[in-house]
């Protein structure tokens, strides 16, 4: 049975605009295990954001607890937050963020350089070669599909072995076509035991997961297992 990496209770996160406090996180529980998939639903300012912000040590709960991989967040400094993340988390966001003049390898590879691990060529081939670009690896960003590029930001979340994916909006610039084939590779990492975290506003895309947690003014309304 596989084991909770991420485990939150009584989760908050306020903070003050002006006079008033703005509760973008009030009171959250949620357990996410080794190799699940993970959907996070809700309207625009419903907490979606702030929730995957401090799942992903990105950001410090207000009040509550949370335990990444066997640790707990909650008091850690900037320093240790990114300790946990860059041992543990690897991020796919709504913009590609691929630099123009590398590579599809070379961009796979970076994060290797920005931690200081040597560069394994065989490693990149095979992570490449799990995403379906296998036959990219020397093209520019520029030669390639929106889709295409999204896989790249994939693989190189996946070249510093995490063993959680976190994903905020991946399809947002995707057509329908690549963003389901871009949940079909989720999947596929899932059955491999990472974990997957996925906000998205596509609600059809988001019940393809294993859990779909929805959101309203800053607390969980409904769990489902689609």
């Amino acid at each position: 049975m596989n084991e909770n990496i991420i485990e939150a209770r009584g989760l908050k996160r306020h903070y003050l605009r002006g006079i008033e406090t703005v509760k973008a996180l009030d009171g959250v529980d949620l357990a996410i295990k080794e190799g699940e998939m993970v959907s996070i639903l809700g309207p625009s300012g419903s907490g979606k954001t702030t929730l995957i912000n401090l799942l992903s040590c990105l950001d410090a709960p207000t009040q509550g607890s949370l335990t990444v991989s066997g640790k707990q967040v909650a008091g850690l400094s900037e320093d240790e937050l990114v300790e946990i993340r860059r041992g543990v988390l690897g991020f796919v966001f709504q913009q590609f963020h691929l630099l123009p003049t590398l590579t599809v390898a070379e961009n796979v590879e970076l994060p290797l350089t920005f931690l200081g691990r040597p560069v394994d060529p065989k490693k990149t081939r095979e992570v490449l070669a799990l995403v379906g670009l296998s036959d990219r690896a020397d093209h520019l960003p520029r030669e390639l599909s929106g889709g295409q590029m999204q896989r790249v930001a994939i693989a190189r979340a996946l070249i510093v072995e995490p063993k959680i994916l976190v994903a905020d909006e991946p399809t947002g610039n995707l057509d329908k076509a690549a963003g389901e084939a871009i949940f079909e590779l989720f999947k596929r990492l899932a059955r491999q035991g990472i974990a997957i975290i996925i906000t998205t506003h596509n609600v059809a895309l988001g019940y393809e997961a294993d859990r779909v947690v929805t959101l309203e003014d800053g607390r969980i309304v409904k769990e489902e297992l689609p």
